[in-house]
């Protein structure tokens, strides 16, 4: 865990614990739930993340719509453990839904007895996240949930967590809490600024396990535990000014670009557009910035609003979530007192055309068709040359009319989508009502046969399970099916490429790898690897000039004789006689399985010559990549690392020495 230290001294500032973390970044986080409440159990598969790891296995080559963004898909050991629930496991099926269906009947009961609203979610979310480099175990774990919910006054209530160890940057948990207690009925907790009370909780965590202190309103000195301004952290350089830096993408715009597979309206505006808008100097230039870019301003009660328009639908953003010098009140401060738009109709349009690919509609078209320069869909490392030239041409090629395809579906879907919901609902409405009439005939017959070996007390409330469980199993089923009809007709970008690559349809299939490559790069910045431009070679391994002849040991590895495999994710793997993969092609990157493989690293270099064209860019540590740098120019293959440069100029001075 990490946070920082506080101070009560005024004249001699006290020695704070600095943490080398980004400004801003908090141990305790409160996940804001919907508003409307049906069932807890899509927090806990999403917590215990069910919904992945009980999917079935694709058959090899197969790349279908339940795969999903498996790209982003958590690959971290996962723990968990329950409060107030005799010791119920949640990542264990049976377990978990006991869990669902105990926490869900408490909150109904409590709905049922109260005037709250119906729309009131009894459920509380919390995640706890710890420093890089710090790993508490499971107990250390169970700790830190039970009094940080002691903390909120949930301490009695129904809860459970889960360890996510998935992230590089940090170790977390997800605490689900019934806010509804189980024996009174009513809602406990949380307190007024509950961010307050959790943030001062995880300094007394970090005292108590020793983990170090990160940045945060309460800090600690000489042991003592003391609350921060703003003010005061800034001017002891614990936070920075948030006028200097623009936001980064609220939670819904990053989950948005996940899902959709493009980025999002907040991502564009913060990336390319924020300095345009800071640097204005009156209302009217603003409005004249904001629609040479495409953007409508909305004012509204709170504030301002950029709206735009995203092929068929319009999309907005809060104009403070941009920047912090881009909220409505700091824009009245410089400028004056709001004043709409005074700019001509005609001029609208014209203004539009001014700057090249200016509003986010084109933005979004360039990254889908991977001609946006920094979009970094490839690695952009390995040089340029009239094969790289053709290449990128020819992929900019199939994947504009791949858009173009995708933009005619999308218009046209919507009322295919309509018809098919409204026909699954009727079929749905019919299952039921027959399950029903079943139940009906059946009830007298199998009441008679529990009353005669149990009596009809028990008897009645056998048939009461029985009749519940059969309910429950076919609306269990329906939801899958309502589930996968959405999935299968959903038209982002990115659920709409896996049914294209499903198809086989190439210029899908590079563009999910640049996805991938995309959504992973810096993750794999640490990997042993291979990266470069793929220039479409597709010459079997034998046959190619650089590959090696002669006879291969049973035990070697060679890119000659490695089995093939193809993954659901459209990558190969090479597996070597005993069956284990020793190399990973996923496109733009070469993936060994294990950095201290000699053999796979010759393959893997092998294979990224032909691939990429003879120039290659290595990731892994310092040791792989002076390793991998130095077999490649023994291979007369191109590095084009910066950090590696001074190995090329020592072999060239080897030479002119030989001579």
């Amino acid at each position: 865990m990490s946070c920082v230290s506080a101070l009560t001294r005024w004249k001699q500032p006290p020695q704070v614990a600095r943490t080398g973390q980004p400004e801003g970044s908090m141990l305790a986080k409160v996940i804001m739930l919907k508003k409307s409440w049906n069932t807890v159990a899509s927090a806990a598969n999403y917590v215990v993340d069910d919904l992945k790891k009980a999917a079935e296995q694709p058959e090899p080559g197969h790349y279908g719509p339940e795969d999903g963004a498996n790209y982003l898909a958590r690959d971290g050991v996962l723990e968990a453990a329950s409060f107030n629930m005799e010791g119920l496991n949640p990542t264990d099926p049976d377990d978990r839904r006991q869990i669902i269906k105990w926490t869900d009947s408490t909150a109904r009961a409590w709905a049922a007895r109260s005037r709250a609203h119906p729309k009131t979610n009894p459920f509380y979310h919390v995640v706890l996240s710890w420093k890089a480099g710090e790993q508490p175990t499971v107990d250390q774990a169970t700790v830190a949930a039970a009094k940080a919910l002691k903390a909120v006054g949930m301490a009695d209530n129904q809860a459970f967590f889960a360890i996510h160890r998935d992230k590089d940057h940090h170790h977390h948990i997800h605490i689900i809490a019934n806010r509804v207690h189980p024996e009174h009925l009513v809602l406990t907790g949380p307190p007024r600024y509950d961010f307050l009370v959790l943030d001062k909780t995880c300094r007394e965590i970090e005292l108590e396990q020793g983990w170090q202190h990160d940045n945060g309103p309460h800090v600690v000195i000489d042991g003592q535990i003391k609350r921060l301004t703003h003010a005061l952290r800034r001017q002891f350089g614990l936070e920075t000014d948030k006028s200097l830096a623009p936001h980064a993408p609220a939670v819904k715009a990053r989950m948005g670009e996940v899902k959709a597979g493009l980025p999002s309206l907040a991502g564009w505006l913060n990336n390319k557009v924020a300095p345009e808008l800071v640097a204005t100097q009156n209302w009217q230039e603003f409005h004249r910035a904001c629609v040479a870019r495409g953007l409508r301003v909305v004012k509204v009660k709170s504030g301002l609003i950029f709206e735009t328009d995203m092929l068929d639908k319009v999309t907005q953003t809060k104009a403070s979530a941009v920047h912090y010098a881009l909220s409505l009140g700091r824009l009245q401060k410089r400028f004056g007192e709001y004043q709409p738009p005074n700019i001509p109709i005609g001029q609208t349009s014209s203004t539009n055309r001014s700057i090249d690919g200016a509003t986010y509609n084109d933005y979004v078209a360039r990254v889908a068709c991977g001609t946006d320069p920094d979009s970094q869909e490839y690695p952009g490392c390995t040089g340029r040359g009239e094969q790289r030239d053709q290449a990128r041409m020819d992929r900019a090629i199939a994947r504009t009319a791949l858009f173009e395809q995708y933009k005619s579906e999308k218009y046209t879907a919507k009322d295919n989508r309509k018809a098919a919901r409204l026909e699954l609902r009727e079929l749905h409405k019919a299952e039921k009502s027959d399950l029903l009439q079943q139940l009906a005939a059946s009830k007298t017959g199998t009441l008679a046969h529990l009353q005669n070996q149990y009596g009809s007390q028990v008897a009645r409330l056998l048939w009461a399970a029985q009749r519940t469980a059969a309910m429950e199993d076919l609306a269990d089923r329906q939801k899958r099916e309502r589930l996968a009809l959405t999935h299968a007709n959903a038209m982002e970008w990115l659920p709409w490429l896996e049914r294209q690559a499903a198809l086989g349809n190439e210029a899908a299939i590079s563009a999910l790898r640049g996805l991938r490559y995309r959504a992973q790069r810096d993750k794999t910045k640490q990997k042993a690897g291979i990266e470069g431009e793929d220039l479409g070679h597709t010459a079997p391994a034998a046959s190619r000039e650089n590959s090696i002849r002669g006879t291969v040991r049973p035990d070697d590895f060679d890119i000659r004789t490695a089995q093939l495999r193809i993954t659901p994710e459209h990558c190969i793997e090479y597996l070597d006689t005993h069956g284990t993969v020793r190399l990973t092609d996923n496109g733009p990157r070469i993936d060994l399985a294990q950095e201290n493989d000699p053999q796979a690293m010759h393959a893997g270099l092998l294979l990224a010559s032909q691939k990429f064209g003879g120039e290659v860019f290595v990731t892994g540590s310092l040791t792989f990549r002076e390793l991998a740098a130095k077999e490649a120019l023994q291979m007369g293959i191109k590095v084009k690392n910066p950090e590696l440069a001074f190995l090329a100029a020592e072999k060239t001075r080897d030479k002119e020495l030989e001579l």
